[in-house]
């Protein structure tokens, strides 16, 4: 028992109550501990609380509960506010917002989005990187985009 104490407690995710039905938030280094005990791909997901499209897509995209188990299922999600996470957003070379990043799952960089991201692009994205896409094809080959 001693052990548990000597054991750092796991941080906190940033919110830890979700809308209902929505995206269960991460911190960055639960995500890192679960992806080395069960492998998948972690969504970085950088916003701040003044950009109005980081607050959209949080509204709109990630309350939508298919979206939400889709990731719970398949990677897992952290929300970094880069005003109170600058490190990450330096890391990253975070120069805007909103930016999701989808790292594999050893934790290499497999496809970067910028700007507004819609239910069925963040979905073509997970899908993109959980099934190992990002291996053999470019994000606009898989995508259809120029």
């Amino acid at each position: 028992m001693a052990l548990l104490w000597l054991t750092p407690a796991p941080a906190r995710a940033q919110d830890p109550t979700p809308a209902q039905g929505g995206v269960t938030w991460l911190s960055y280094d639960q995500a890192a501990q679960l992806a080395r005990e069960t492998p998948r791909p972690i969504m970085l997901f950088f916003s701040a609380p003044w950009c109005y499209l980081c607050k959209k897509m949080q509204r709109l995209v990630f309350s939508d509960p298919q979206l939400a188990g889709h990731l719970q299922k398949q990677a897992y999600a952290v929300l970094v506010d880069v005003t109170t996470e600058p490190r990450l957003g330096e890391i990253y070379e975070i120069k805007q917002v909103p930016t999701t990043i989808f790292l594999d799952p050893g934790g290499k960089p497999a496809l970067r989005l910028t700007g507004y991201q819609n239910r069925a692009d963040l979905t073509k994205a997970l899908r993109f990187v959980s099934m190992g896409h990002h291996h053999r094809m470019s994000w606009e080959a898989f995508s259809g985009r120029p």
